[in-house]
């Protein structure tokens, strides 16, 4: 993996790859896009590019860590107290997650909602078990739980996603409240 870097010229460059990668997939297929693209349209050379990303799955990997953790940053933040009604945001934050990259990589958009699922669930895991001090376990069933919850929703759910939140956050609240 790549590191970080404070450079106002590499953080220009990465911001460069990343706007190009970001164009592209809203035309193109992810398995369609080459670092060639990417760098063309970035108008940098593959060195520059390599210098930043191993290959396109971790500038993907890069991109959707960043894109879901935007969204989840607009719902809550991580220094709030557990309760129903941050999991009731929380559920609505994977919704708002997987509409946002329907919405702006359609043609890529299931080629990567594994990885989406991953990403949320990792992110969630780690909110859980630093609001929960640490009870890894606990914490693995309710960010499972909660996004299990989000896929049976996406599946066809008639119901507002709104409302299937606040049902979601009553069964994973009486889940975790002899706990917490």
């Amino acid at each position: 993996m790549t590191t970080q870097t404070t450079d106002p010229r590499a953080i220009r460059t990465r911001q460069l790859i990343i706007d190009a990668f970001n164009q592209l997939i809203k035309m193109k297929n992810f398995d369609q896009i080459s670092v060639k693209d990417i760098t063309e349209l970035a108008t940098i050379n593959r060195a520059t590019f390599y210098a930043h990303f191993v290959d396109k799955y971790e500038l993907l990997d890069s991109v959707l860590t960043e894109q879901t953790g935007a969204v989840m940053k607009t719902y809550f933040t991580c220094q709030e107290q557990l309760s129903k009604d941050l999991m009731k945001r929380m559920f609505l934050s994977i919704v708002e997650i997987h509409e946002s990259m329907n919405t702006h990589c359609r043609r890529g958009y299931n080629t990567f909602t594994q990885m989406i699922e991953e990403k949320v669930k990792g992110q969630l895991e780690r909110i859980f078990a630093n609001l929960l001090h640490g009870q890894k376990l606990d914490a693995i069933v309710l960010s499972w739980g909660m996004y299990g919850a989000y896929a049976d929703w996406d599946i066809g759910s008639t119901v507002r996603a709104e409302d299937y939140a606040q049902e979601v956050a009553e069964k994973l609240w009486a889940f975790v409240q002899p706990s917490a």
